[in-house]
């Protein structure tokens, strides 16, 4: 016999509603926690006094940064290369501009050419090194 879900439903409400009985509570009495504003909390003189907020006047002002590294002037060559090679050829193609073969090859090579002085030029990085796990 399957019931009326209308049936079911009220059930389900009268049980929500009803009292919860005379249960004992599941945790001890000390542990209960006062609500606020409902009376003096038992476990007051337990807990440590609280600190004060700090003023609103003091707040955390970090120090100026570093100033950036200038490197030397191959490195700045390369980078020139890596960022102005691919900017010339946007800047080509959104004004329409019509240029020869070996500018287009040489912005490309600029491109390339800039991107392996950077990485041969790392420090500390030895991509051959098999060994480059932690040292204990």
């Amino acid at each position: 016999m399957a019931r009326d879900d209308d049936q079911v439903w009220a059930e389900l409400v009268d049980s929500f509603h009803a009292a919860a009985g005379d249960d004992p509570p599941s945790w001890p009495a000390a542990e209960d926690a006062a609500l606020p504003g409902s009376g003096p909390d038992p476990h007051a003189a337990e807990r440590e006094p609280e600190e004060e907020p700090p003023e609103r006047d003091e707040h955390f002002v970090p120090p100026p940064p570093p100033p950036l590294p200038r490197g030397d002037g191959v490195s700045r060559l390369a980078w020139v290369a890596v960022l102005g090679g691919p900017a010339f050829l946007v800047l080509a193609v959104a004004a329409g501009w019509r240029l020869p073969s070996w500018v287009t090859v040489g912005a490309i090579a600029a491109l390339v050419g800039g991107f392996g002085v950077l990485i041969a030029r790392m420090r500390g990085h030895d991509p051959f090194d098999p060994d480059d796990g932690a040292v204990v």
